[in-house]
């Protein structure tokens, strides 16, 4: 069977299946003959698209996971500090307590 070159110019147009989403991209007439390099440059473009969509997505969830462990982190030291001044605040008390036994006593 002989190998069968593929063509050096396709035709495109027809109704499209795919969801338009963004900016549209104007196909040329049906039947219109477009080269293979416009079509190997055309997907090697999305390839590069889909890769750089990919290394944002990993950059946002890696932002993303340090926001959460910031935030994680400030609530361990507002945990802290709340349970702080609780004990700072029961010491107050009990030396209040203390000063009035005290003029009681004087008194």
């Amino acid at each position: 069977m002989p190998v069968v070159p593929p063509p050096s110019t396709y035709e495109v147009g027809g109704p499209s299946t795919a969801a338009a989403e963004g900016q549209s991209l104007t196909l040329p007439a049906p039947g219109f003959p477009v080269p293979a390099s416009v079509i190997k440059d055309f997907s090697t473009r999305m390839g590069n698209l889909e890769y750089e969509h990919g290394q944002l997505v990993k950059k946002a969830m890696g932002r993303l996971e340090q926001v959460g462990t910031q935030v994680e982190q400030g609530q361990q030291t507002t945990t802290q500090r709340d349970e702080a001044i609780a004990g700072l605040s029961q010491q107050v008390q009990n030396l209040q307590a203390a000063v009035q036994q005290r003029d009681v006593q004087i008194q």
